[in-house]
């Protein structure tokens, strides 16, 4: 890795950490796998001071060696930010980096951060595996890199507890009491049961969003199971899960069997009423959840209009949760236009 990929991957990194520091409150793309470097775990919106302490230089001319020093707490939690104190050059590519302890090789860090962006200290994300690890000082030479000086540090077990609903209707909302470590990028998420990824989630809510966590049932009934999820250097990991069973919200619909072409033909529905929900027209026997010929939301009265297509044929009327997940058809008829 030469000085110049470092520089690059370090502007990377800050794209990165900016863009996930917003993420939408519906799941359509997951939270991405973390990698070294993308995932290293400096925090976010914390500036730092702008003058140097003593030992710690902003060499930005030709890099030249010489002593340094780190220091390190002695246990951090699984997950947490390691505030990692440090003299020495500061060349423009020297940096402070987590490895598993007794590592020698001056690549392949767990996560890193540069000096230039370190001071007065480097915040590093502790990884979510407990064990033994070091931080180091990393000098970048002409063509070269040299560790010129590392301290232990011991992560320890992170654990969480889930107190959520057993049973939920599709498209339901539901709250997550959690206890947890809290960390930023921690994460309440909803998966089929027996999933074990730690993204492809079908929806999910920031711990520093709030406890309860507000998650929303997906549309399709079957087993389902929430899980407390942890954000590390490296990798995610999960801490806590709790089962939940979804089942099918019941809809009626009651409009008349024949309408002429054009015209307007008056829907009564039941339903669950989740909000996006509506009731459409389609050409019968279509399955899709889009592309719709006439249609109302069901956030009004229970009776509607739709509008019959100009084109003779058999149609169907539908009731559509809008969920998670996908959106499902609860309930159908018949309609004939002649």
């Amino acid at each position: 890795m030469s000085s110049k990929i470092l520089l690059l991957a370090g502007a990377a990194v800050a794209l990165v950490l900016a863009g996930c520091n917003k993420k939408p409150e519906a799941p359509v793309t997951p939270p991405a796998e973390a990698t070294a470097p993308a995932a290293q775990g400096i925090a976010v919106g914390e500036p730092n001071p702008s003058t140097p302490l003593a030992g710690q230089n902003i060499n930005t001319g030709t890099p030249v060696d010489g002593p340094a020093t780190v220091t390190s707490p002695a246990t951090v939690g699984a997950g947490a930010i390691i505030e990692v104190g440090w003299t020495g050059p500061g060349n423009s590519g020297d940096y402070i980096d987590l490895v598993p302890r007794g590592s020698t090789a001056t690549s392949g860090e767990i996560t890193y951060n540069y000096t230039r962006d370190a001071i007065p200290v480097a915040k590093l994300r502790a990884p979510t595996a407990p064990g033994d690890y070091d931080v180091r000082y990393v000098v970048q030479l002409e063509g070269a890199r040299a560790i010129k000086a590392t301290a232990p540090v011991t992560v320890t077990a992170a654990s969480a507890t889930l107190t959520a609903p057993s049973k939920a209707e599709a498209g339901e909302p539901f709250t997550v009491e959690w206890v947890g470590p809290a960390g930023n990028g921690d994460y309440v998420d909803l998966v089929p049961a027996g999933f074990t990824q730690v993204s492809g989630e079908i929806t999910y809510a920031w711990t520093r969003d709030g406890n309860p966590a507000k998650l929303v049932a997906p549309g399709k009934a079957g087993a389902y199971q929430v899980r407390y999820v942890l954000e590390g250097a490296g990798k995610r990991t999960v801490l806590a899960s709790s089962a939940l069973e979804v089942s099918a919200p019941a809809a009626t619909l009651k409009a008349p069997d024949s309408a002429a072409k054009g015209a307007k033909v008056k829907v009564e529905w039941t339903g669950p009423k989740r909000r996006g929900d509506y009731v459409d027209l389609v050409k019968k026997g279509q399955t899709a959840a889009s592309g719709e010929l006439s249609y109302f939301y069901t956030d009004r009265d229970s009776s509607s209009e739709l509008t019959a297509p100009a084109d003779a044929g058999d149609y169907e009327i539908r009731y559509v949760l809008e969920a998670p997940g996908g959106r499902q058809v609860l309930a159908k008829r018949s309609l004939t236009v002649r």
